[in-house]
């Protein structure tokens, strides 16, 4: 039986992400590294996917793999512990190849102008000045709070938007007349949001909310 592997490409990415770093000790390894399996149980794709590896160095690597079950002294890592510490070390050499991203739900075009509701502005922009990232999201339109429509494409986390550094970037999209029936209030939650920055490792951020009186017919809110 053929020893079970990690995809080449999918090895690089980790030992990027940790920057050859264990993700126990967080010794720094250079070549005494190995990506091991968290979950040596899975079956199939499960087994060898990106999700179930983790940089480590020999020792550590020792340790993760052999503990006697009948004389459970300490405390044995378990798969979600060894992903959360994995992540930290991740987060830590990775953070600074993630420029601010600010988003905006507005009325407002770039030239000051006012858009026509329910024709709908997005802005995006890269606020930094060092790395492009690629940005995935999914723009969700509320009532009564509950989930009535999603515009697809760029707002339903299918297609990046590729931000360049400096770039500010306006896209828009149309509220169905249907769905803002029997209500004076719309509400666009930015959810979903991961930037993937130049070694393709998603970053998660917090979702954004905007809400928007119809009746008044003035500008989106934010609703934190």
């Amino acid at each position: 039986m053929a020893k079970p592997n990690f995809k080449e490409d999918d090895k690089i990415k980790c030992l990027l992400w940790c920057d050859r770093h264990c993700c126990l000790c967080r010794k720094n390894c250079g070549p005494d590294i190995e990506v091991a399996h968290i979950n040596r149980k899975l079956q199939g794709e499960k087994l060898n996917a990106i999700d179930n590896a983790i940089p480590l160095c020999y020792e550590c690597h020792a340790k993760v793999g052999h503990y006697n079950i009948e004389e459970p002294r300490g405390n044995k890592y378990s798969p979600n512990e060894l992903k959360r510490r994995r992540e930290q070390v991740y987060e830590e050499f990775t953070r600074h190849l993630v420029p601010p991203i600010d988003f905006q739900i507005t009325q407002r075009l770039l030239n000051g102008a006012q858009r026509k509701f329910p024709d709908v502005g997005f802005e995006i922009s890269n606020l930094g000045r060092g790395l492009p990232v690629k940005v995935y999201l999914s723009v969700d339109i509320y009532k009564n709070s509950r989930k009535v429509h999603n515009p697809g494409g760029h707002y339903a986390k299918k297609i990046p938007w590729k931000m360049n550094p400096g770039m500010r970037v306006q896209g828009h999209f149309v509220i169905p007349e249907k769905v803002l029936e029997n209500t004076s209030r719309i509400s666009a939650i930015v959810n979903d949001i991961e930037i993937v920055d130049e070694y393709e490792r998603p970053h998660k951020l917090f979702p954004m909310g905007w809400v928007y009186e119809i009746d008044k017919g003035a500008d989106w809110w934010y609703n934190p």
